[in-house]
């Protein structure tokens, strides 16, 4: 009685929460999820436990001003949230057969103190991926038995955990190429196509009732929009269940074309999914990479580094012109489209800083330095 009382009172709040929600003005139909991305120094600092890591790989640690404006921000202006890495494998399992939990629970324990809806990320990544998946203690790819046991044994026990708890899954991440190949990631190279299939199997018995997603970048790629269709379209031929495709939207102010955009919207509804923006950004940076694959890196040159003191009006409009032609498109399909999700808080910790180019000043979120709603 006293677990539901709490959960009933968290759901109150949540809503008292969103009714002041400022992007909900944006995207006003209530159905549709306003999520964020969270790091562990937020979750850390709003629970007032240690920051539990190994290496301190986040440039903003020990800037209590960020950490306290985002802690602010999150519980007022979202209501679901997503693990920025603590879900990863390389985090729960860096060893075979050995699960570290730390990080993963903390984020559960915050993201349910506020009664918010919690999405998987990302399991199946060959980014960010501990080494034993794919490989062998003397760095040789495994077998595909072996393989497709790992992925069953990570699948089942990190599911399994978060079983009622979590909303969704990425259940497989950034797979496909812009020209519609298969990435040849390791675990393509082990067992093809296969793979994906194997991972949804695997998600779909391990939690049968939670959402289970395709996530990538670069979605308007026509090669890509059509390669994704037919993964739909293979694994529901297979009995296999996909619920929704998650559409990065990692975007800049000249690519992608909306009309592109807009054509991949149309044609993963029409395939039977819903849509999910999952890691929306807009850089308002001179970019010469229109992707969002975190190896790719280029060198820092004054010219694309142009607001390092501040944007100009001018820019600045044109650039809430960009996300509100992109709010236009999720409002338009908001029957379809059951989730906005911004990759980060607020400007200060956000990627696009150190991405493609490290050590720029960018602007791509709602919110900026100062906590302010840009909107």
């Amino acid at each position: 009685m006293k677990k539901l009382s709490l959960l009933i009172l968290a759901g109150l709040a949540q809503l008292s929460f969103a009714q002041d929600m400022q992007l909900r003005k944006l995207i006003p139909n209530k159905n549709i999820l306003i999520g964020a991305t969270v790091n562990q120094w937020v979750v850390a600092n709003d629970l007032g436990k240690p920051h539990y890591s190994k290496k301190a790989s986040y440039k903003l640690v020990g800037e209590r001003k960020h950490i306290d404006i985002e802690c602010a921000i999150v519980p007022k202006e979202f209501n679901c949230l997503t693990a920025e890495n603590c879900m990863k494998t390389e985090v729960i399992s860096p060893e075979k057969g050995k699960f570290d939990f730390v990080l993963a629970d903390q984020f559960m324990e915050y993201a349910e103190k506020y009664g918010m809806a919690v999405i998987g990320h990302a399991p199946m990544w060959h980014t960010q991926l501990a080494k034993w998946m794919c490989r062998d203690k003397d760095g040789n790819l495994v077998s595909k038995e072996e393989l497709k046991k790992n992925i069953h044994d990570y699948i089942f026990t990190v599911y399994g955990r978060y079983r009622g708890r979590v909303k969704g899954w990425d259940v497989v991440n950034e797979a496909i190429e812009d020209d519609g190949s298969y990435r040849n990631n390791d675990f393509y190279k082990i067992l093809g196509e296969e793979w994906i299939d194997w991972s949804f199997k695997c998600a779909m018995e391990a939690d049968p009732n939670v959402e289970l997603y395709y996530n990538d970048f670069s979605m308007a790629a026509p090669g890509r929009r059509a390669t994704v269709v037919n993964l739909i379209k293979r694994l529901k031929s297979k009995g296999l269940r996909i619920d929704a495709v998650g559409m990065q939207t990692h975007i800049g102010m000249d690519f992608p074309k909306f009309k592109e955009y807009e054509k991949s919207m149309q044609a993963f509804i029409a395939a039977g999914v819903d849509i999910h923006l999952t890691e929306t950004d807009i850089s308002i940076l001179p970019n010469p990479y229109t992707g969002a694959d975190v190896a790719t890196r280029f060198q820092y040159t004054p010219d694309k580094d142009p607001y390092k003191d501040g944007v100009p009006e001018k820019a600045l409009k044109a650039w809430q012109k960009r996300y509100k032609d992109l709010f236009a498109l999720v409002n338009k399909y908001s029957d379809h489209v059951k989730r906005v999700t911004f990759w980060g808080v607020t400007d200060a910790t956000s990627w696009k800083n150190d991405f493609p180019i490290h050590g720029r000043t960018d602007y791509p979120l709602p919110f900026g330095r100062d906590g302010k709603f840009k909107l």
